[in-house]
């Protein structure tokens, strides 16, 4: 099987074709031999059975990924990290939580924000902190220990990276994750200079100005790529459903195509995406500036304000009931104050359904793009009047788009699609070709 996996990375372009040594397959197989009796313990845990065993699939898929190729750099910069920013912490003391605890989930949230790292990622890092001698092959001499405590053990790993605390923290760490990306940037651009920039301080600030252009650049590339994409794939998407749905619908009950609701709900959305999404500026000086003084901070062990992180419990108590019923009633005037203007336009309730689902989709992927400023911007932005307003009111609408796009997301067609019509017929075919050649060249050798 570890043979059979380096050969689908290949194939697929993760690994070099002709550079991957043999003796990988070697340093492979113990570490899935080792997951073999925890994966037939799943057998026993009734209706956990399935999500166990896909969760051990993952921490699997990610110990051969560190095995193949250790992201020791990126590893040492969330070390880094977690030792510079633990001091900078300042826990609420409403919060009944641990030290250990804590520090858990400093590290998980560490982690997740500074390398976007996925869950299976978090799952295998956190059980290597309950487990140091996990990784490798030595992990066999424990397997028989964890696989008695299978259901605990999952629910302790998962309790930290799903903890409203750690989300809490992945959000409030965000800017400071663009300063630590950028030193390592400064730091891999010429590794064996950045000694001397410690003792240059102006040096240090042209290298840190230097990376937060390259940062900047390559964010505006991407966001514009994005953003194309996206408006593409959405435009086409509302013309095919006015074709199949809207359509449709308008000759069946109104006899009639009403022009004006349809030339809406297929242009409105775009531009409204593009808009939300292409307006996004970054302060390069004033980015500049705050990341140099908070790199200074960093290399002298100086307190700076940016750094500092407060983590507060909720502070709401009553006035937390009275919020949530105000909340509940500007979704339904956001929602119902668009449905009544778009019915002044003629909008049937299909349109108007069509129209609302979209605005909230576009709305949330819009603001995602917009925050994703975060990742090249380390000081906090300044909220005008009419930002808070739009808040306010579209809030609702940003939630429900939420909602929405995660409920989307699990309806997976496209990828049993490439996964079972595509992809498989395709290996299937690779290794006919490669059996088929070494078959020739043994009949070969025999002549």
């Amino acid at each position: 099987m570890s043979e059979e996996i380096l050969k689908e990375l290949i194939w697929a372009g993760y690994l070099p074709n002709g550079k991957v040594p043999a003796s990988l397959a070697k340093t492979l197989a113990p570490i899935m031999d080792k997951y073999e009796p925890l994966l037939r313990a799943c057998d026993d845990l009734g209706e956990r059975k399935e999500e166990i065993f896909a969760w051990l699939l993952e921490v699997m898929a990610t110990e051969l990924e560190y095995a193949i190729s250790p992201p020791v750099n990126d590893e040492a910069m969330v070390s880094y990290m977690y030792e510079e920013m633990r001091p900078r912490v300042v826990w609420d003391e409403k919060l009944q939580v641990s030290e250990e605890d804590r520090d858990m989930k400093l590290y998980v949230a560490i982690h997740k924000t500074l390398l976007r790292s996925n869950r299976a990622t978090l799952r295998f890092r956190v059980l290597t902190l309950y487990y140091p001698e996990w990784p490798g092959a030595g992990g066999a001499a424990i397997a028989s220990d964890l696989m008695h405590e299978l259901e605990t053990v999952v629910d302790a790993v998962d309790g930290h990276i799903i903890h409203p605390l750690t989300e809490k923290l992945s959000v409030l760490l965000r800017r400071r994750a663009s300063l630590f990306r950028t030193l390592a940037d400064v730091i891999g651009y010429k590794p064996e200079e950045f000694p001397t920039l410690l003792d240059d301080p102006r040096f240090m600030d042209r290298s840190v100005t230097r990376a937060l252009k390259k940062r900047a650049k390559k964010f505006r590339i991407r966001l514009r790529r994005t953003v194309v994409r996206a408006v593409l794939f959405l435009f086409l998407t509302k013309m095919l459903l006015a074709l199949i749905i809207e359509v449709p619908y308008d000759l069946y009950v109104a006899q009639e195509v009403i022009l004006l609701p349809l030339a809406m709900n297929i242009l409105f959305h775009p531009f409204f995406l593009a808009l939300l999404s292409l307006t996004v500026s970054i302060p390069e000086r004033k980015n500049a500036t705050a990341a140099q003084e908070m790199v200074r901070a960093l290399i002298v062990g100086a307190d700076h304000q940016l750094l500092n992180l407060k983590v507060k419990g909720s502070h709401f108590g009553t006035w937390g009931t009275i919020f949530s019923i105000f909340y509940g009633l500007t979704f339904l005037f956001t929602y119902g104050f668009i449905a009544a203007t778009l019915s002044q336009f003629h909008f049937n309730w299909l349109s108007i359904t069509l129209f609302l689902f979209f605005l909230s989709l576009v709305t949330f992927f819009g603001i995602r793009i917009r925050t994703s400023v975060k990742d090249v911007v380390v000081t906090n932005a300044a909220r005008s009047v009419i930002g808070s307003l739009f808040d306010i009111f579209m809030l609702p609408v940003v939630r429900a788009g939420r909602w929405l796009s995660l409920k989307v997301a699990k309806i997976n067609v496209f990828i049993y699609f490439f996964d079972f019509i595509i992809e498989a017929p395709f290996k299937v075919g690779i290794r006919f070709i490669e059996n088929w050649f070494a078959f020739v060249r043994e009949k070969k050798e025999e002549i």
